[in-house]
């Protein structure tokens, strides 16, 4: 009857807080595009091949999910009224939408490190979505050779959820994408990633008894009770599914603090409906915060948002902590940067202290980072009436060892990318 009473709750206060998001976004997202918008039209980018070259990696299913949400939207919105575009927009997300790329999140970890997987992310599955077809000794084998990437089987989808939210606050930042088009999908992915950490504050089980088949078993169960467990006991008897009594007086304690740190996610004026601050015709401001569990820990960010002209920035510092032992680290990304009439560019860099061994325990850090640049080229796309341009995308990554979000490896790697972008008017 308690756990009963306990699902009820977490359930109810979880649909609360998604329609007081919606009913926000329907009084603050009622503004026209921009200008920038209607005169230069929407560029949604597609990424076509990533490393590895396995399914998609996280990155890859992130940006095209967005840019094909982006283009659903934007129709809804020109078809409804904005009060059936956001019903629309909502039930599509609860329903079919919103765990895709929660669950792709995980099932990419496993497809990087050669475990064959499925991913079953839709509301009305077993479990609101998860990822099955894996035997317990390919997951004992990961975390007996590779303990920091066995965790991230529990956080990446948490990682994914979190980097799909930033991708949506630069759109909106630098005025790429209306907060009309992102609103639901951004506030109920907010309100999303928030409940998967609040839930240790009502004893929220979700993992029962392990299934018979342990191929129809979820991956890793709870991704916050079982990344808990995990770190603080990783030599401990494997099992899949963590209940919270499962826990330790100390994991509990660890799964409040991430609960109460969860709650910086909430820090972003996106979250009323406001974009970005006009400091002058040519200056626009924005700043946010964030907040995940990661393969060592956890980690804060504060992010800040400059649109200059064509000059589009966005920057962070970010805090890492392990069990006792704080690492910092920040990045400073430049977006689609016009050089000519038919060449864009981005470039991003990261500089990070992360612990050596990307440990929960280590207390020495390693010094690491990485470099991300993407060139396009657009050619006329004439015998389209919507359709102004397209791109061919050439992208490279270099990186030391160490976890950067949406990444497919934490060792040190040298990786490409191919796709395309698609100007509409």
């Amino acid at each position: 009857m308690k756990i009963n009473y306990t699902m009820s709750l977490v359930n109810h206060s979880f649909l609360l807080i998604m329609f007081m998001f919606i009913f926000n976004a329907s009084i603050f997202g009622q503004g026209k595009d921009s200008t920038k918008l209607v005169t230069q039209g929407k560029n949604y980018p597609f990424i076509f091949q990533d490393t590895p070259a396995r399914l998609s990696t996280m990155r890859q299913f992130n940006e095209n999910y967005l840019s094909a949400y982006r283009i659903l939207s934007t129709a809804l919105d020109k078809s409804f009224s904005p009060v059936v575009n956001y019903s629309l927009q909502s039930v599509v997300i609860i329903l079919g939408l919103g765990s895709l790329t929660h669950e792709e999140g995980h099932r990419s970890i496993l497809s990087a490190k050669n475990i064959g997987s499925i991913s079953q992310p839709f509301f009305f599955s077993k479990r609101d979505g998860f990822v099955d077809g894996v035997t317990d000794l390919s997951l004992i084998n990961l975390r007996s050779s590779d303990f920091p990437d066995f965790i991230r089987l529990y956080t990446a989808g948490s990682e994914s959820d979190y980097m799909m939210g930033n991708r949506e606050e630069s759109l909106m930042a630098f005025g790429d994408e209306s907060f009309r088009n992102l609103a639901a999908e951004f506030l109920i992915r907010k309100a999303s990633l928030i409940q998967y950490y609040l839930i240790g504050f009502v004893h929220y089980d979700i993992d029962g008894a392990e299934e018979t088949n342990e191929l129809k078993r979820d991956v890793v169960g709870n991704d916050v009770y079982g990344a808990a467990r995990n770190l603080f006991r990783p030599y401990m008897p494997f099992h899949r599914y963590t209940l919270f009594n499962d826990l330790t007086s100390e994991e509990k304690n660890y799964v409040y603090k991430m609960g109460y740190r969860s709650l910086f996610n909430l820090v972003n004026l996106n979250i009323i409906g406001i974009p970005n601050i006009a400091i002058s015709n040519n200056l626009s401001l924005n700043f946010g915060m964030g907040h995940i569990l990661c393969p060592f820990g956890d980690f804060t960010d504060e992010n800040f948002w400059i649109h200059y002209k064509k000059l589009k920035v966005m920057t962070y510092v970010r805090e890492f902590q392990n069990r006792t032992n704080w690492f910092m680290a920040g990045g400073l990304s430049i977006d689609d940067y016009p050089i000519s009439k038919n060449i864009e560019t981005s470039l991003s860099a990261h500089l990070w202290n992360q612990p050596k061994d990307l440990g929960f325990n280590d207390t020495k850090g390693l010094t690491g980072g990485a470099v991300d640049l993407t060139a396009k080229y657009f050619f006329s796309a004439l015998a389209f009436n919507k359709l102004k341009r397209v791109s061919i995308d050439l992208s490279m990554t270099y990186k030391s060892k160490g976890f950067l979000p949406e990444d497919a490896y934490l060792s040190k790697h040298l990786g490409f990318r191919v796709g395309a972008t698609f100007n509409i008017q």
